[in-house]
């Protein structure tokens, strides 16, 4: 029995290494070059190539927390469950993004342009909308 708790302790510290490792940016697992291998993504990655963000921000600046351990958490999550979907052939033609990654989206949206929205606030305070809403196709065409 105790060499199983060891084991295991040993993979899930092990995972949990890898799984941060996801989020250091040298190995360049948030750009466009990873995201855009999934053909699934290349009019996203083509858009954004296309856009002024792309000088500025990577993927993971807009679509990935920026919190270490979160975000990494997060890509892990995410990163699993389109690999399952890539896999399983049951990747919608319709890319769309779920409620907490628009919660993610706008709070980086917020802490990259917090100088501009300085004397506005959060745009999604009182029920305002999220700054993509406007902004839509900002740096994705749809």
């Amino acid at each position: 029995m105790r060499k199983k708790i060891i084991w295991l302790t040993t993979l899930a510290f092990v995972g949990f290494c890898m799984m941060l490792l996801s989020n250091v940016p040298a190995l360049g697992l948030d750009g466009p070059s990873f995201c855009g291998q999934c053909h699934v993504m290349e009019e996203h990655v083509d858009t954004y190539l296309h856009s002024a963000h792309r000088f500025e921000a990577s993927c993971g600046d807009c679509h990935i927390p920026h919190n270490y351990v979160l975000g990494a958490t997060y890509k892990a999550y995410t990163g699993t469950r389109d690999v399952v979907a890539v896999v399983t052939n049951t990747v919608p033609t319709d890319i769309r993004t779920s409620n907490h990654g628009k919660i993610v989206i706008q709070g980086n949206c917020i802490r990259c342009h917090g100088d501009l929205l300085e004397q506005i606030g959060d745009t999604m305070r009182a029920g305002g909308k999220n700054c993509f809403d406007c902004h839509r196709h900002t740096p994705h065409q749809r």
